[in-house]
């Protein structure tokens, strides 16, 4: 007896002997393990070689549809939001699975270092049987079983969880068309700015050159006596005004080009020939038109508002949710099983089973889960009305600043056009001596700076229409981005920007309620095509 019992200590000290090593082992194999140095220039160097691939290079001139085009096609943070509908889009596929009953397949095998061995005791006197115990089971054995489960609350559940990534599908795409319409802008204003710097580097260049050497001869004009020290102080500070003037200009340029390069993805380094901004089309004001008819349409394409409208529809389906997990849950199970067990009589059998269960703590709960449910539709219906006036005020706003925008480009070109005629009046003078350098080199400065102020008031003329066009859902539509070859872009940006610049709004969006119950297969063939705008549940 003893002996088996120290047998029986040594087996114990075994078993935690190998579970503790088997815990050790395990614990060491979460220990932190960084990346070497080589190893993340690798990974680095490989995510850079994958931005830049399939990019196509950019020919002799790019223009400002092409531009946009590239942007729309290979700016990274596009392509994320794209790829997050393509998320949203696998998300509701896979939660219409749920709603099937689970089938579970199952294989095992059994084994015991002794027999299952029972007696048997009597049902009335409580006394156990004389008869010898029974044998019940092999030492080891299989078993194999296929079982089909399906329970009626984790259908509803799911059932409601596929409604809901249904409409997540598309607020991924709202959100999509959202960052489009940022990207657009940022584009068009770094473009400008870009093709100023391009327009305006000689001119600064040389009008530098010429007060600085201006400046070294009022130095030796000064240092000679030829000239009053106060007279040649002021003709200096003049010319060093001018300087400081034109360097500041260089210096809010000289960064916009890599800007440009990084939204459409190419390298900061990548020289580009850009258009000459003079001869770029004006954004079309619509002085003519009302806000309301801007209004109307941001009603039923704006991004923002339509997110918030699927998100109110999503917590209602999240109230119906949680109002039936507080009913009892109903469970069926069937399947046919198998065992090579030598004891089973019958070795193929098919079992099944219904259940019902019920978490009594519900009745507690239910009060406090539905006032929280509504609430949180409360909250999504609360915020759909805050973006709705939100956004009505936007279209407003977005007109005064079209309105004021189109007034401030107007004037600054009538400056720079008087300012032209005054450089050029000045350098004429300067040749027949009538003329100071400095006063060439001033008049040469207030023109670059003229100029300048004209792009910028352009660029401002482009974000505000840009606003616009973003505030009424109005943007260029791909079947997909993939399947559409940049040349094809190129040209479906400008028919877009040449038919809202014709000065004529599209026409309103006929009525798709109908169709929006396939909310998944509009989503995935035409990402970007804008959806209609639906107020309560039409599925």
């Amino acid at each position: 007896m003893a002996k088996r019992m120290n047998l029986l200590k040594n087996k114990n000290k075994i078993s935690i002997a190998v579970v503790t090593l088997v815990f050790g082992l395990s614990g060491c194999s979460f220990m932190p393990k960084p990346l070497t140095v080589d190893e993340q220039q690798q990974l680095l160097q490989l995510d850079r070689v994958r931005a830049q691939k399939d990019v196509e290079p950019v020919g002799d001139l790019l223009t400002l549809n092409e531009a946009v085009a590239r942007g729309l096609k290979y700016n990274l943070d596009h392509r994320s939001k794209l790829l997050e509908q393509a998320i949203a889009l696998g998300t509701y596929d896979v939660s219409k699975y749920d709603m099937l009953p689970k089938v579970l397949a199952q294989a095992g095998y059994n084994y015991r270092n002794n027999y299952f061995i029972t007696t048997a005791t009597g049902a009335y006197s409580g006394n156990p049987s004389l008869s010898e115990p029974f044998v019940n089971s092999s030492k080891d054995y299989n078993q194999v079983g296929l079982m089909l489960s399906w329970s009626l609350l984790d259908f509803g559940v799911s059932y409601f969880n596929a409604r809901q990534n249904a409409d997540r599908i598309i607020v991924a795409s709202e959100r999509r068309r959202r960052t489009m319409h940022v990207l657009v802008q940022d584009i068009q204003a770094a473009y400008l700015r870009a093709a100023a710097a391009q327009k305006l580097k000689s001119d600064i260049e040389n009008t530098i050159k010429d007060a600085n050497l201006a400046l070294k001869n009022s130095g030796k004009v000064e240092s000679e006596g030829l000239k009053s020290p106060l007279d040649a102080l002021k003709y200096q500070k003049s010319l060093l005004d001018n300087i400081k003037i034109l360097e500041t200009i260089d210096q809010e340029l000289s960064t916009a080009k890599i800007e440009l390069n990084q939204l459409i993805n190419l390298p900061p380094k990548a020289n580009l020939k850009l258009e000459d901004p003079d001869k770029l089309t004006v954004p079309n004001a619509y002085d003519k038109a009302d806000a309301q008819e801007f209004e109307v349409r941001a009603l039923i394409a704006n991004a923002d508002l339509k997110e918030s409208v699927y998100n109110a529809r999503i917590a209602v389906e999240e109230t119906r949710k949680s109002m039936l997990r507080l009913f009892p849950g109903l469970t069926f199970n069937i399947g046919p099983q198998s065992s090579n067990n030598a004891y089973y009589i019958n070795k193929n059998w098919v079992e099944g089973a219904a259940n019902v269960s019920f978490n009594l703590w519900n009745l507690l709960s239910a009060p406090a889960v539905i006032e929280l449910a509504d609430q949180n539709q409360d909250l999504a219906a609360q915020k759909r009305m805050m973006i709705q006036m939100a956004i009505i005020s936007q279209v407003h706003l977005s007109k005064i600043q079209l309105d004021n925008s189109n007034r401030l480009y107007k004037r600054s070109s009538e400056i720079d056009a008087v300012d032209g005629r005054i450089a050029k009046f000045t350098a004429q003078k300067y040749k027949e001596g009538a003329a100071s350098q400095a006063e060439k080199v001033a008049a040469d400065a207030s023109y670059i700076v003229s100029k300048l102020r004209k792009y910028q008031a352009l660029s401002q003329l482009f974000a505000a229409s840009g606003k616009m066009q973003a505030t009424t859902g109005m943007e260029p539509v791909f079947d997909s981005l993939d399947d559409v070859n940049l040349k094809d872009m190129t040209s479906k940006v400008k028919d877009t920007f040449t038919a809202w610049n014709s000065g004529k709004l599209p026409a309103l969006p006929v009525d798709e309620t109908s169709a929006i119950g396939q909310t998944s297969k509009v989503s995935a063939v035409t990402p970007l095509s804008p959806q209609v705008l639906l107020v309560g549940d039409t599925k």
